[in-house]
C-alpha cells in the first residue's frame, strides 16, 4: 500500500509539473486511497486550485492541515487555503487563513501581502453590502408608502361611492334634478297670475275703458253743435 501510494505521488508530481492537472488529480486520489498523507492531500488541493475548483481545494487544504506535523507545512497549507478562499470572494475567511499561516511563519512577505489585499477587498465588500442593505431598506419604505397611499385612495373612493348610494343623498339629487328640469321649462309667458293680481288688472282695464268712453262722448258732443250760418 505504501509503495502504491508513493508511486502515485511520484506520477502525480510529474503530471503536475507538465500542467496536466486533471491527470495529476487522478494520481493523487489514488495515493489518498492507498495511504492518505499530508502530501497527497496538499498536492491534491493544489491540482484542484489549478482547475479553478476553489471550494473543493479549500476543503482539501483543511484535510491536509489536520495531517500536518511541522510549522512549515501548516504555513504553506493555510497560505494556499487563503488563496482558494480569496478566489471564492470569501474575503473574511481568506484573511483568517492568512492569519493562521502567519502564525506558523510570521515573516512570510507573500502571505502578508495577500492578507493586505484580502482585507482591502473585504472592506469594499462590506461597504457594498451596507449600501445594498440601505437601498433595499429605502425600496421597502417606498413600497410601504405607496401601499399606504393606495389604501387611502381606495378608502376615499369607497366613501365617495357610499355617499352616492346613500338614500338621502340620492333623493336630494333626484329633487335637484327635477327642480332643474322645471326651471329649464319655465318661460315668462307660462307664469300664472294670482287671483288678486287678475282683479287689479280688470279694474285698471275698466277704468281705462271708462276714460276712453268719456273722452269719446266729449268729442261727439262737440260735433253735434250747430254751426253758425255764415
Amino acid at each position: 500500500m505504501a509503495q502504491s501510494a508513493h508511486k502515485s505521488l511520484r506520477n502525480g508530481d510529474m503530471l503536475y509539473g507538465y500542467g496536466k492537472y486533471s491527470d495529476a488529480e487522478t494520481e493523487y486520489r489514488k495515493a489518498e486511497s492507498a495511504k492518505s498523507s499530508v502530501k497527497s492531500a496538499y498536492n491534491l488541493g493544489n491540482t484542484l486550485m489549478n482547475q479553478e475548483r476553489y471550494d473543493e481545494a479549500a476543503k482539501k487544504y483543511t484535510d491536509a492541515a489536520a495531517k500536518a506535523t511541522t510549522d512549515k507545512e501548516r504555513a504553506n497549507i493555510y497560505h494556499n487555503q487563503g488563496n482558494a478562499l480569496y478566489k471564492k470572494q470569501q474575503y473574511q475567511e481568506s484573511v483568517n487563513a492568512y492569519k493562521q499561516s502567519l502564525k506558523y511563519n510570521p515573516d512570510d512577505a507573500a502571505t502578508k501581502e495577500n492578507m493586505a489585499i484580502a482585507r482591502r477587498e473585504l472592506k469594499k465588500q462590506q461597504q457594498q453590502q451596507q449600501k445594498d442593505k440601505q437601498n433595499q431598506k429605502n425600496k421597502d419604505q417606498n413600497k410601504e408608502q405607496n401601499k399606504d397611499q393606495q389604501d387611502k385612495n381606495k378608502d376615499q373612493q369607497e366613501k365617495d361611492q357610499e355617499g352616492k348610494n346613500d338614500p338621502q343623498n340620492k333623493d336630494q339629487q333626484q329633487e335637484n334634478e327635477q327642480n332643474q328640469e322645471k326651471d329649464g321649462d319655465k318661460q315668462p309667458s307660462d307664469k300664472k297670475m294670482s287671483k288678486q293680481d287678475a282683479q287689479k288688472l280688470l279694474e285698471i282695464m275698466d277704468n281705462e275703458e271708462k276714460k276712453v268712453q268719456q273722452k269719446m262722448r266729449r268729442v261727439d258732443g262737440k260735433s253735434r253743435k250747430v254751426k253758425k250760418d255764415w
